[in-house]
């Protein structure tokens, strides 16, 4: 989905030129209020955006949004973008993807989290300098992640696991649908490339439940490989390609799992004073069949409302709460910006294309 649009040229255009084209900066502006717009929505619970929508932003139209949503009137609109919305930002292709995980993924997500957690706070009761580092790790959730390097752009994972003393996290998981699986390989570069190695692990699990019953899984680690002129290059290789632990038929493949180390769980920094931190943390494939088989099911009854819901309703009516004047007078201030933009916009869109109008005639 591109927010560019195609102008066309009223015939006056040609004969009234304007002198200077429009200002960059208010063109980037306004190119980034779609994007605006549909962030508030998904704030708002609006349940009929799009699972994924990509749109065409370059890096100065990054600032100028970032910027909009710091500054806007719902204060708590920078939280939702920091803390819960789901998105990536590739500066190398100008490309803003915001995400919705679909029920499905969401519970897949929610699954394997708790399973790593359940298996770091196991490690975290023993003792030793193993117990000690594992105490610290926690889930951030999809808290944005951020390069110093900005032609690494900025991700929302699925899911992530930092220390309390790193900068980055160890572990970073994405649950892939088809639009996002070709993403993986370049999120994995991003993520690696971009914490300089600090990124231990980046998981990929693909689920292809709506067509097939299949699933795989891909995991990229840093490695540092000599190039042909005997340079050393930092990049994400892929240790695990697309490994199928379950096949078209729901049948797992019990040659397949994700084996990670406690080290995966932070920087390698922490080896100089942790020491090697081998401790086993794995996922088997039967887990992950059951993590989605009960995710399948649990979103059939929802779809289809077959659970269980209260039959009496003892009540005459539903009463809900009133707006206060604060919230009756800040949405029509939210409604005076949007029509004032609105204008601005189809202004600039007739100044533009007189601009361009201008500029073919004098070059005749």
């Amino acid at each position: 989905m591109s927010i560019q649009r195609l102008h066309t040229t009223p015939p006056e255009s040609f004969t009234n030129p304007p002198l200077t084209p429009p200002l960059t900066d208010e063109k980037s502006r306004l190119s980034v209020l779609p994007i605006l717009e549909e962030i508030k929505n998904r704030k708002a619970g609006n349940t009929s955006i799009s699972c994924w929508s990509e749109y065409t932003l370059e890096r100065e139209g990054y600032k100028d949004l970032l910027q909009l949503l710091q500054g806007d009137a719902d204060k708590s609109l920078w939280g939702f973008v920091r803390h819960k919305l789901q998105y990536d930002y590739f500066p190398s292709t100008s490309r803003f993807i915001l995400r919705m995980p679909t029920p499905i993924h969401e519970s897949v997500i929610k699954s394997v989290i708790e399973e790593l957690q359940h298996q770091l706070r196991f490690i975290s009761r023993g003792d030793g300098q193993s117990a000690e580092f594992a105490k610290e790790v926690e889930s951030d959730g999809s808290a944005t992640i951020d390069f110093e390097e900005p032609q690494f752009g900025s991700h929302a994972p699925d899911g992530q696991f930092r220390h309390s003393g790193a900068n980055y996290p160890g572990i970073v998981l994405e649950v892939a649908y088809s639009q996002k699986a070709k993403d993986l390989p370049y999120l994995a570069d991003e993520y690696i490339l971009g914490s300089d190695g600090d990124i231990r692990a980046v998981i990929g699990i693909n689920l292809d439940y709506k067509d097939t019953n299949k699933g795989t899984l891909s995991v990229w680690e840093p490695r540092i490989v000599r190039n042909i002129v005997g340079e050393d290059e930092l990049v994400a290789a892929q240790v695990v390609a697309d490994q199928s632990f379950r096949d078209e038929k729901g049948i797992p493949n019990k040659f397949a799992s994700i084996d990670l180390q406690l080290q995966h769980f932070a920087t390698e920094a922490f080896a100089q004073t942790h020491g090697a931190l081998k401790d086993p943390i794995s996922i088997s494939t039967q887990m992950l069949c059951d993590f989605l088989d009960r995710a399948v099911k649990r979103a059939a009854v929802r779809q289809e409302k077959t659970g269980l819901s209260r039959h009496s309703k003892p009540w005459v009516r539903k009463r809900p709460r009133e707006r206060t004047p604060d919230e009756k007078l800040e949405e029509r201030h939210e409604k005076r910006f949007r029509d004032h933009e609105e204008r601005a916009e189809e202004n600039m869109e007739r100044d533009d294309s007189s601009y361009k109008a201008g500029s073919s005639f004098e070059a005749e």
